[in-house]
């Protein structure tokens, strides 16, 4: 089943994305996230821990992800603009006793955590980057590198994803999108 939207995109397609982490238990896989999103009434897509991704609303309908944030660049709310894209991870950490646990209190191994927070595994940063290339590929008149942004960026003192999820940060990711595009 669908995701719930809100809506069609103005241009019928995000004119970017909001990079986000599940902060969720460890024990899920992407169609529970999918699931859980759905009974909330949020709408986005989900990149599990082996990179795979799944979709569960229409591309030209925008949904829920973002709650109240904005970024200069945009008219309106942001979910109504940026196509939402959750990465699984347990995201920040807190650190007892020297264990790393979620907040859900499940240990993450210490050779998955970075400065606090659980890494993206390699499997999902490639297929976020590959799933955004995709998006500007798909419609590049539309989708702009330079609006993949991070849920921290246009909620700023509210939220912390991707964070150190992430292996660099959110104006290297765009600079590396935007020359990875740019070779085809």
């Amino acid at each position: 089943p669908e995701m719930p939207t809100r809506g069609t995109y103005a241009g019928r397609y995000p004119k970017g994305a909001i990079v986000h982490f599940t902060a969720g238990r460890q024990d899920q896989d992407g169609k529970s996230a999918i699931a859980y999103g759905r009974s909330l009434g949020y709408a986005y897509l989900v990149i599990d821990q082996n990179g795979k991704v799944f979709q569960a609303h229409s591309l030209d309908r925008h949904g829920w992800h973002a709650g109240e944030s904005s970024w200069p660049a945009l008219d309106g709310k942001v979910s109504d603009e940026l196509v939402g894209i959750e990465v699984m991870s347990a995201g920040q950490l807190k650190n007892v006793g020297g264990k790393w646990l979620t907040y859900f209190g499940q240990e993450i191994p210490a050779n998955q955590v970075r400065a606090g927070f659980q890494k993206y595994t390699p499997a999902q940063e490639d297929a976020l980057i590959n799933l955004l290339l995709w998006l500007k590929g798909n419609n590049p008149d539309v989708f702009d590198l330079d609006l993949v942004l991070g849920h921290e960026e246009v909620s700023p003192g509210r939220k912390i994803d991707p964070g150190q999820a992430l292996s660099v940060s959110l104006p290297d990711f765009r600079k590396h999108l935007k020359q990875l595009y740019e070779r085809g």
